[in-house]
């Protein structure tokens, strides 16, 4: 690795992969080949990259960076972090495996770092885009949220409750999860998670509460208000600051040893058994 400039590839050029080489292509100091066979784009050299970004389609991730992890290269791959939970664990032993659940990154969730919830009521609804068409609702859009509450709620889960409906295909479309989890703190917290891709309009919110107050989060608009029970109310301050360039900003931090990536690989994994568990309820 050269001291001005980060060599990296880029594995797919679809609609997340386009994002990321949209931000790259900004910075200074970043050379950025990118492969996507689909589109007959193939620009990487054969000399080890300093890092790989893997926004391939889930079911490629683990076949795309699992040879790279295995030579030492820091990987960012898309969320989910897999298809299968087993290829999930053979990732997850990899220290230098980032995961790019974004909504980790929505300023949003600056304000409520503090935050010691009891119960959480999450609503993320989208309509049809026809992306992630290989994966359902859960891996596709769930999967943010149940990573954040295993953050935000951290503990052992010790019930999980769901109904799943497919519309537009075989595939679960819209999905509802009751999450109750015994806390490190000794207190028992409840998530209820819905989560739908055949929405007519596009909502991100949530609602945490605590004892005596309450937050309440615009994830789209990054606004908010706090609620000290009974009547103090006040909007939360929040820098909106881009999301996917924060991601960036800690990746390429973690690539040059400044910082640890703050969602590993170990983390995904565990947002992925839990959302397997919610799929297992649907059956």
């Amino acid at each position: 690795m050269t001291a001005q400039t980060l060599h990296g590839v880029l594995y797919g050029h679809g609609h997340m992969g386009q994002l990321h080489a949209k931000k790259l292509s900004s910075r200074t100091g970043i050379k950025l080949a990118i492969v996507d066979p689909n589109q007959g784009l193939h620009t990487a050299t054969e000399s080890r990259p300093d890092f790989a970004i893997i926004a391939t389609p889930t079911q490629a991730h683990a076949q795309v960076a699992l040879p790279l992890l295995e030579q030492g290269v820091p990987c960012l791959v898309e969320k989910p972090l897999a298809y299968r939970l087993s290829d999930a664990e053979d990732l997850a032993q990899y220290a230098h495996l980032s995961v790019g659940h974004i909504e980790r990154f929505n300023p949003i969730f600056q304000s409520v770092e503090g935050a010691n919830p009891e119960y959480i009521d999450i609503e993320r609804l989208a309509p049809n885009s026809g992306r992630s068409s290989d994966i359902d609702v859960i891996g596709d859009l769930m999967i943010h949220d149940i990573d954040l509450v295993l953050k935000y709620m951290p503990g052992i889960v010790t019930d999980v409750r769901a109904k799943g409906v497919g519309i537009t295909s075989h595939l679960p479309d819209l999905v509802n999860a009751r999450i109750e989890i015994a806390m490190t703190n000794g207190k028992t917290g409840v998530a209820n998670l819905t989560a739908s891709r055949v929405s007519t309009i596009s909502l991100r919110t949530w609602r945490l509460f605590e004892d005596g107050q309450y937050w309440s989060l615009d994830l789209i608009k990054k606004e908010g208000k706090t609620i000290q029970w009974p009547h103090n109310s006040r909007p939360l301050i929040v820098d909106k600051t881009d999301a996917l360039t924060s991601e960036h900003d800690a990746f390429l931090g973690a690539v040059k040893g400044q910082n640890p990536y703050p969602c590993t690989g170990k983390e995904a994994l565990a947002a992925l058994q839990l959302a397997e568990r919610v799929r297992q309820c649907l059956h």
